[in-house]
């Protein structure tokens, strides 16, 4: 099993896919968006990671060798006896109705056709773990409307910048209204591209002064970063 692990810290995810190509695209994009994840190459061996480890979800390709990812679902499922439930998102090359009813009648969640498309897995997934946004790709949307690609490039590679200056500011500074300060200009920048996570948790900060919570902010900030990637 090839195992890639996140510095964030981030939900893992078993991919299971024999296609090498396929493997390294899937969890670059999963990396990027602040996930760890495991890499197996067929179904029998998803069910031996399944029994060693704790999986916020399964990226299940359905035609593999030595077990398909049909007879991995089920058996997944019959292991859970009525227990907590693991999401289980195919990954096929057959878009057809017939391909996703079979998906969904062996135990599967969700559906995603092949080739992956980053923006469909991510949305995914978040459906599926139940994950806070880090983004309002609504309000990049709308200052995209407004100004040049190249205007937006520089102002999100600038709030970056300040971003990494005030979360510093936030962990470091010896009086709470440096803290406070620092919050709530992050507060206001984050609010500009739509990083709505760390502008509520900088909102927080504001508020409180609590430094403790610079940990959930550096977390949340490591996502947006990836996104805005």
């Amino acid at each position: 099993m090839k195992r890639e692990r996140d510095p964030a810290g981030g939900p893992t995810v078993l991919l299971v896919e024999d296609n090498e190509v396929n493997q390294v695209v899937a969890a670059a994009i999963l990396r990027r968006r602040g996930y760890e994840v495991d890499v197996v190459e067929n179904g029998r061996e998803a069910l031996d990671a399944v029994d060693r480890r704790t999986y916020a979800a399964v990226l299940m390709d359905c035609q593999m060798p030595v077990m398909d990812g049909y007879e991995a679902t089920a058996e997944l499922r019959t292991r859970e006896n009525g227990g907590p439930r693991l999401p289980i998102i195919a990954l096929t090359a057959h878009a057809s109705d017939g391909e996703r009813e079979r998906c969904l009648a062996c135990g599967m969640d969700g559906f995603l056709t092949k080739p992956v498309r980053p923006k469909e897995l991510v949305e995914t997934l978040a459906r599926f773990i139940g994950e806070e946004p880090v983004i309002d790709n609504r309000v990049l949307d709308r200052l995209g409307d407004m100004v040049e690609p190249a205007t937006l490039a520089r102002i999100v590679e600038a709030f970056l910048a300040q971003a990494t200056d005030h979360l510093a500011t936030i962990a470091q500074a010896d009086d709470d209204p440096d803290v406070r300060q620092a919050a709530a200009t992050l507060k206001a920048s984050a609010e500009t591209v739509g990083a709505i996570a760390m502008a509520r948790i900088a909102a927080d900060i504001e508020r409180t002064g609590d430094r403790a919570l610079a940990a959930g902010l550096a977390t949340a900030f490591a996502r947006t970063r990836a996104e805005l990637g």
